[in-house]
């Protein structure tokens, strides 16, 4: 989840993987992952598909701005179901930015941004995403 429950936030679900007899890597790495938002009055569902290599660019970036308490972190889908971007401001704030689509490539769009965030809701979103990792590790050949 990126924000807080009860609040504005982005959660990922991770169902399982999408290809799990595969033995193709490019196929072994999509996961069905649906996502919810909720923002001001707006809120959403989509069905979508993410790559375990897209969470971990994210985890990382999100963990080099817990490090260094600067830049940004981005979590963008290949098929752009998803894109966003968290942002550490000098004062420590986050600001979260972002867009939806229900279908891939193409379809709604809703845009959203997230505030009240700040550095210390950084590691349990690392947290999770660690964890993700841990349960599907990218194979490769």
């Amino acid at each position: 989840m990126i924000g807080r429950a009860g609040a504005d936030h982005v959660t990922v679900q991770v169902l399982g993987l999408m290809y799990p007899g595969s033995d193709d890597h490019e196929d072994s790495d999509w996961l069905v992952s649906p996502i919810t938002a909720r923002a001001g009055m707006f809120s959403a569902e989509v069905g979508a598909g993410l790559r375990i290599v897209e969470l971990r660019t994210f985890r990382r970036g999100l963990e080099r701005m817990d490090r260094e308490l600067a830049g940004e972190a981005v979590l963008e889908s290949i098929e752009h179901w998803v894109a966003l971007t968290v942002t550490c401001l000098p004062n420590g704030a986050l600001e979260v930015t972002g867009v939806l689509r229900d279908e891939p490539l193409r379809g709604n769009r809703l845009s959203f941004a997230i505030s009240g965030l700040d550095q210390s809701d950084i590691p349990p979103m690392v947290e999770a995403l660690a964890a993700i990792e841990k349960a599907y590790p990218i194979r490769r050949p």
